[in-house]
C-alpha cells in the first residue's frame, strides 16, 4: 500500500470509527463517554464474539467510505502532487476527530450533512492559508463527502443498541444477525449517496428536480409587468409579459471578434435577417442571429423588460422562430443596480437577484453543470446602473465566465452613454440599439395596454368604457405628430395611455409635462379622485420633497437602490425640515412604498424607484429646488447624469437655469476633454427649456454649430431630441459630410419628425450613399406612408451597394404599411420582404423587379404573381413557414437564374415542385430529411451550383453523376456512408466543394484530380490524412474546422496559391511550419486555440482569432 492509499484508508477509518464512537456514547454513562471506541465497543458489549461481529462490520463500513473518498483523491483531483493530497486527507482527519460531533451538535444541524459542514467550518481557519487554493478545494469537498457518510450512519444505527447489553446472552445469535444487517444496510446507504466530484461535490441527483422548481419559479415571479398607472393596493393586479410585451426594431452596430465569412456558407443563404451593420430588424432576429449580444437603449426603451421576457420564455420553454434554438436554455438574470460595489457574483450567486426564494434548495455547484453544459442563458441588466469605475469589473467578470464557459448565451443591456457599440466587442459581443417605437409599435403597446388593464380591479373608469379610450389614444396619436414624438419609449407610451385613461383623455404636451402629471397621477389623483382616505395625511408637495430627497441622494452615491435603514435616516432628516409633518419617518416611508407607486422595497430592507427615469426627474427637481448647480456642471459629464442635468435644466426658474447653460458652455469652452459631450449635453437641454436667456443665444448658437451635423447614430439619438432648434440648422445638402455623418444626419432628421422633416429627408433622397439610403428606409416607418414613399422614397436611389456587390435600388421592407406604397419606388430593381403572410398581390403594381426575397411566406400559390409582372426576375429567395399540400407552385419565370427555398418545417418529401424552376443555374433547398428521391435535380439542365442543407435522406452518391455541368456543390449532414468518388466522379469540372458532417469522409484521395479552388470539409471527424490535397494546384482556399483527427499540415506546402485555412476547433497545437512559405495567406483559428511555429509564417500573413 502506497502513502496515499494509507492515508485514505486512515481517513475511511477515522469516519466509520467516529460515527460508531458517537452513536454508542450517546447511549453510554456518563462517565464513560468521553472514552475512546475500542472502550466503548468492549463496554457495551461484553461478549467477545459479538465484539468481534461489531469490528468486522465497522471495517466493513471503513472499507466503503474507503472506497469513495479513493475516486475523488485519486482521479477528481489527480492533479494536486501525492504529498499535497495526503497534506490535505491528514488535515480533514485532524478535524473530524478534534470537531464536536455529539448528538446535541448533529441534532442542532437537524442531522443534515449540508448545515452541519457549515457550522463546523464557521470556527476553523480558512483552509487555504495552509494548503493553497487547490487543496483548499479538495479539503472542502472530501469534508463535506466525510461529513456526509458520517451523518448517513448515524441515521442509520439501531435503537436495540442499548438493549443488546442486558440480553447478550440469550439473544446471541440475534446480535450478530442484527450487526451484519446492519453493516449492509449502511454498505447499502453509502453506496446510494450520490457519487462526488470536481463538477458535482453533493452528487447530481436533485439537479433534475431543483431544475424544474426553478424554472417553474422564474415562470411565476417574472411574468409580471409594471403598469405605469396601475396602484398598488389591497388588490395587485398582475398583467403578464404574453399579454404586455411587445417586440421592439433595433439597429445592428458591429459585431465583436465575428468570423469574416468564407465565400461559401449555408448559413447565410439561409438567414434572411442576417446582420449587417445600420440594418433594422426585430429585437429577437438580432438575439438568434449571435449568441452574445450587447443590448443599447435609453432610458424606457424596453430593456428590462425585454431581459424579463427572455427569462420567462426561456423558463417556459416557449420560444419560436429565430429563437427557437434557445428552448432548453436556463436563464440567469443579474441586476447590476443590486451590485453596487461592482463586487459581481460568482455562479453559485447568481440566483440572489431573482430567485433567492429557492436558492436554499440549490445543489451544490448545481450553477456550474448548467454552465459548463452550455445550457445557460445570462441575462446582465444594467452596465449603467454601476458607478464608472466599477464597470471594467463587468467586462472582466464577463470575461472570465465565457472563457471558462464559452457555450453559453449572453444578453447584456445599457444605456448608450455606458458602453459604446465595442465595449464587449474583444468578448465577442455583437452590438444592437434599441430603437424608437414605430407608429406601427406604438399603436400595438397602445392596444397591448389597454387589453393588459382589462383584467384591473383598480380602473377610473368602467371596464366597457376601455375601448373608447383606446380609440381616442389611437385618433389622437394619428392626428398629433407631437404626441407621437413625445411617445418613443415603452415607458412614456405607457405614461400616455395612463393619463389618457385618468385625464379624460386631456394629454400634456411635452416631456416635462408628462412626467410631472405622472407624479401627480400616482402621488395624489387616484386616491383623492376614488375618495381613498389613508392615516398619513401627505400634501402632493411634501411627498414630491421626500422622495427628491432620496432621489437625490441616489445620485449623489450613484446607485440605482439604497438599504431601507439609509432611506428611513434621509426621510427623518427631511422631514424635520418640514413642519407640518406630523408622522413618523416609518409611518411616511410605507406610506410612499404602499401608496405612491413610485418607489418599492423589490427585496426586504432594500428600496428603489420603480423608474430610474422618475428618479432622474425628481433627483432634477430636488437640484433646482435647492438653486445649486455645481454639482450638476461638474459631474455632466458622466452618462449618468445627463438625463438629471437635461431635466433640471427645465425645472428650474429662468436665472438659475442661466447659471447651468454658463456653465456647461464655459466648461466646454475651456477645452475640457469631454468638450463635444458637454456640447451636446446643451443642445439636449433645449428640449427641456422654455426659453433661452438673449445674452446666451450667440454662445448657444456656436454650441450648436460645434456638434451638429452629429458625428454618429448616438450623437443623432441626442440632437433630436432638441426638436426643431437643431431640425432647422441641418444641411439641406449632405454633399460635403462623410459617409458616417451624412447617415447620422438622416437619423436625426426622422427622429425629429413633422413636416419639416419631411420636407429636409426629400432632398437627401437623391445621395446615393449605402448609410444615407439605409436610413431613409428605415425613416419610413416613422411617417404616414404613402406621403413618405411620394415625397422622399419614389425617387430615391435606393441601396446601391450591398456586401462588395453593385446592386441596382435595392430595399428592405419589413412593415406591412408600406407595400401597397412601393409602387411608387422608380428606381426598386431587388426587393427583401418580410414577413409577407399569403398575398404578394401588391407586388402586380411594383416596378418589374430582378432580385426578390420573401421571408416567412405562407403560401408558394401566392408567387403566381412573378410570372406576368416580373418577367425579368433573376433571383428568387423564400423562406416558407409552412408547406401546405394545397398550396402548389407556380412556374416561374423563364429568366430565372437563382433559387433559394428555404423551409421553418422539414420539407415534404417530394421535390416536383421544381420543375417549375428548370432555367435556374444556382439551386440552395434546406430541410431535406425526409427526401429520398433526388432525380428531379437531374431535371434542370443549367444547373451549376447546388447547395443541399440536412440531406440525411441522400444516400447514393452517384445521383450527381447525371448534373455533369456542376461546379459548386454543397452538402451538409448527407446520409452518404462512403462514396465519395462516385460523388464527385461525373463532376469534372467542380471547383468548390463543401461536405459538413460526414463522419465516413476518411479518404480524400478522389479529389487529387478535380481543378477545385475552394474545399470544405467540416466536421468531418475521421478526416487524418491530407496527403492527397498535395496535388490540387488550383486550390486557394481550404476549411478544416472541427477535422479533429487532422494534425499534419505538411501536404498542403506545395500547394502555391493557397490563401486561407480555417483551422478552427481542432484540439491540439498544429504547426504551421510547412505553410511558411505562402504569402498574404489568411490562418484561421478560435480565440483559444494554439498553433505552433508561428514566427515561421511569412511576414505578410495574418492569424484571425474567430
Amino acid at each position: 500500500m502506497s502513502g496515499l492509499e494509507a492515508v485514505i484508508a486512515a481517513a475511511g477509518k477515522a469516519v466509520a470509527g467516529r460515527a460508531m464512537r458517537e452513536g454508542l456514547a450517546v447511549r453510554a454513562a456518563k462517565e464513560e463517554r468521553n472514552a475512546d471506541l475500542a472502550t466503548l465497543i468492549r463496554i457495551g458489549f461484553p461478549d467477545r464474539f459479538v465484539r468481534r461481529s461489531l469490528e468486522r462490520q465497522l471495517e466493513a463500513v471503513a472499507d466503503g467510505v474507503e472506497r469513495r473518498l479513493a475516486v475523488l483523491v485519486e482521479q477528481e483531483y489527480g492533479g494536486l502532487a501525492e504529498n499535497d493530497r495526503a497534506a490535505v486527507l491528514h488535515e480533514v482527519v485532524a478535524v473530524l476527530k478534534a470537531a464536536d460531533l455529539s448528538d446535541r451538535a448533529v441534532l442542532a444541524a437537524d442531522m443534515d450533512p449540508v448545515k452541519l459542514a457549515k457550522d463546523l467550518r464557521a470556527g476553523l481557519p480558512d483552509p487555504a492559508r495552509q494548503l493553497g487554493q487547490a487543496g483548499a478545494r479538495l479539503y472542502d469537498v472530501l469534508l463535506d463527502e466525510c461529513l456526509d457518510c458520517l451523518v448517513r450512519i448515524l441515521q442509520q444505527l439501531p435503537q436495540y443498541l442499548p438493549r443488546a447489553t442486558t440480553e447478550i446472552l440469550g439473544r446471541m445469535s440475534a446480535v450478530e444477525d442484527r450487526l451484519a444487517a446492519l453493516g449492509r444496510q449502511i454498505s447499502s446507504v453509502l453506496g446510494r449517496l450520490p457519487a462526488r466530484s470536481l463538477e458535482a461535490p453533493s452528487g447530481t441527483r436533485d439537479d433534475d428536480e431543483f431544475g424544474r422548481r426553478y424554472l417553474e419559479h422564474l415562470s411565476t415571479a417574472l411574468d409580471e409587468v409594471e403598469l405605469f398607472g396601475v396602484r398598488v393596493e389591497n388588490y395587485r393586479p398582475r398583467v403578464t409579459l404574453s399579454v404586455a410585451y411587445i417586440s421592439l426594431s433595433v439597429t445592428a452596430e458591429g459585431r465583436g471578434g465575428s468570423e469574416v465569412p468564407e465565400r461559401m456558407r449555408f448559413a447565410d443563404l439561409t438567414s434572411a435577417t442576417a446582420q449587417r451593420e445600420g440594418t433594422t430588424l426585430r429585437v429577437e432576429s438580432a438575439l438568434g442571429d449571435s449568441r452574445r449580444v450587447l443590448i443599447r437603449g435609453e432610458a424606457g426603451t424596453g430593456k428590462s423588460t425585454l431581459l424579463r421576457w427572455l427569462s420567462v420564455t426561456a423558463a417556459r420553454g416557449g420560444f419560436s422562430g429565430d429563437l427557437a434554438g434557445w428552448n432548453g436554455s436556463v436563464p440567469f438574470v443579474i441586476k447590476l443596480r443590486s451590485h453596487p460595489s461592482g463586487v459581481l457574483p460568482g455562479p453559485e450567486d447568481f440566483l440572489a437577484d431573482v430567485a433567492g426564494a429557492v436558492a436554499g434548495r440549490m445543489p451544490v455547484g448545481w450553477v456550474h453543470r448548467i454552465l459548463d453544459s452550455g445550457r445557460a442563458l445570462l441575462l446582465v441588466d444594467g452596465v449603467d446602473e454601476l458607478a464608472v469605475r466599477h464597470r471594467p469589473a463587468v467586462r472582466q467578470w464577463l470575461g472570465g465566465l465565457l472563457s471558462a464557459h464559452p457555450g453559453i448565451r449572453a444578453v447584456v443591456t445599457s444605456r448608450p452613454a455606458a458602453a459604446d457599440a465595442h465595449w464587449l466587442g474583444e468578448e465577442g459581443f455583437s452590438s444592437v440599439a434599441l430603437e424608437p417605437m414605430t407608429p406601427a409599435d406604438l399603436r400595438e403597446l397602445v392596444r397591448q395596454w389597454h387589453t393588459a388593464m382589462r383584467g384591473s380591479k383598480s380602473l377610473p373608469c368602467a371596464p366597457e368604457k376601455l375601448d373608447e379610450y383606446e380609440g381616442a389614444l389611437l385618433a389622437r396619436l394619428e392626428s398629433g405628430p407631437h404626441l407621437q414624438t413625445l411617445a418613443v419609449t415603452p415607458l412614456l407610451a405607457a405614461m400616455l395611455c395612463a393619463l389618457n385613461l385618468d385625464r379624460g383623455k386631456q394629454l400634456p404636451r411635452n416631456r416635462m409635462g408628462l412626467y410631472a402629471a405622472a407624479l401627480e397621477l400616482l402621488l395624489e389623483r387616484r386616491d383623492v379622485d376614488r375618495g381613498i382616505v389613508s392615516d398619513v395625511v401627505l400634501e402632493p408637495e411634501q411627498k414630491v420633497r421626500v422622495l427628491q430627497d432620496l432621489a437625490w441622494q441616489l445620485a449623489v452615491w450613484g446607485r440605482s437602490e439604497l438599504s431601507k435603514v439609509t432611506a428611513l435616516r434621509r426621510v427623518e432628516e427631511k422631514i424635520r425640515t418640514m413642519p407640518r409633518v406630523d408622522h413618523t419617518a416609518e409611518a411616511v416611508l410605507d406610506h410612499l412604498l404602499q401608496r405612491s407607486g413610485v418607489i418599492r422595497e423589490p427585496v426586504s430592507g432594500r428600496i428603489d424607484f420603480v423608474h430610474r427615469t422618475v428618479q432622474e426627474y425628481l433627483a432634477a427637481k430636488q437640484a433646482a429646488d435647492d438653486a445649486d448647480v455645481e454639482p450638476l456642471i461638474e459631474r455632466a459629464h458622466l452618462d449618468q447624469w445627463r438625463e438629471t442635468v437635461v431635466m433640471a435644466a427645465g425645472h428650474a426658474h429662468a436665472p438659475l437655469r442661466r447659471e447651468l447653460l454658463r456653465g456647461l458652455l464655459d466648461r466646454a469652452d475651456r477645452g475640457d476633454r469631454h468638450a463635444r459631450r458637454l456640447r451636446l449635453l446643451v443642445a439636449g437641454c433645449l428640449e427641456t427649456i422654455q426659453e433661452l436667456p438673449l445674452d446666451l443665444a450667440a454662445d448657444v448658437e456656436s454650441c450648436l454649430a460645434e456638434v451638429i451635423p452629429p458625428r454618429s447614430l448616438n450623437e443623432a439619438r441626442a440632437l433630436a431630441a432638441a426638436g426643431e432648434e437643431v431640425l432647422r440648422r441641418l444641411p439641406d445638402d449632405l454633399t460635403g459630410l462623410s459617409r458616417r455623418r451624412a447617415g447620422a444626419t438622416v437619423r436625426t432628421c426622422w427622429l425629429i419628425n413633422g413636416e419639416k422633416a419631411l420636407e429636409k429627408l426629400s432632398r437627401y433622397s437623391a445621395d446615393s450613399r449605402l448609410e444615407v439610403q439605409q436610413e431613409l428606409a428605415t425613416g419610413w416607418d416613422y411617417f404616414d406612408p404613402q406621403e413618405y414613399a411620394r415625397r422622399v422614397m419614389a425617387d430615391s436611389t435606393l441601396i446601391t451597394d450591398e456586401v462588395g456587390r453593385t446592386v441596382c435600388g435595392y430595399m428592405d421592407a419589413e412593415n406591412p404599411r408600406t407595400f401597397p406604397y412601393l409602387r411608387h419606388l422608380r428606381n426598386l430593381e431587388e426587393l427583401r420582404i418580410a414577413f409577407a403572410g399569403e398575398d404578394l398581390g401588391f407586388l402586380r403594381d411594383v416596378r418589374p423587379l430582378r432580385r426578390l426575397s420573401v421571408y416567412q411566406l405562407l403560401a408558394p400559390h401566392s408567387l403566381g404573381v412573378l410570372e406576368d409582372h416580373h418577367p425579368g426576375l433573376e433571383r428568387l429567395w423564400v423562406r416558407l413557414r409552412r408547406d401546405p399540400a394545397d398550396s402548389p407552385w407556380p412556374v416561374m419565370p423563364s429568366s430565372l437564374r437563382e433559387a433559394y427555398v428555404l423551409r421553418s418545417d422539414p420539407a415534404p418529401p417530394d421535390l416536383g415542385f421544381l420543375d417549375g424552376f428548370r432555367t435556374v443555374e444556382k439551386l440552395a433547398l434546406d430541410r431535406l430529411a425526409q427526401v429520398t428521391d433526388f432525380t428531379p435535380l437531374t431535371l434542370l439542365p443549367r444547373l451549376r451550383e447546388l447547395h443541399l442543407s440536412d440531406c440525411a435522406g441522400l444516400t447514393d452518391p452517384g445521383i450527381f453523376g447525371a448534373i455533369p455541368g456542376l461546379v459548386e456543390l454543397q452538402l451538409t449532414y448527407p446520409g452518404l456512408d462512403g462514396g465519395l468518388a462516385e460523388l464527385v466522379g461525373g463532376c469534372a469540372g467542380l471547383r468548390r466543394l463543401l461536405i459538413s458532417g460526414a463522419p465516413w469522409l476518411d479518404d480524400v484521395a478522389p479529389l487529387a484530380s478535380l481543378p477545385l479552388e475552394e474545399i470544405q470539409l467540416l466536421d468531418c471527424s475521421n478526416l487524418a490524412d491530407l496527403a492527397p490535397l498535395s496535388g490540387v494546384a488550383e486550390l486557394r482556399s481550404l476549411n478544416l474546422r472541427s477535422c479533429q483527427k487532422v494534425h499534419d499540415l505538411s501536404p498542403l506546402e506545395p500547394l502555391e496559391k493557397l490563401r486561407q485555412v480555417n483551422l478552427a476547433d481542432l484540439p491540439h497545437a498544429i504547426d504551421v511550419a510547412p505553410l511558411g512559405g505562402k504569402p498574404h495567406l489568411v490562418i484561421k483559428i478560435d480565440r483559444e486555440q494554439d498553433l505552433r511555429n508561428t514566427d515561421l509564417l511569412h511576414p505578410t500573413a495574418r492569424i484571425r482569432r474567430l
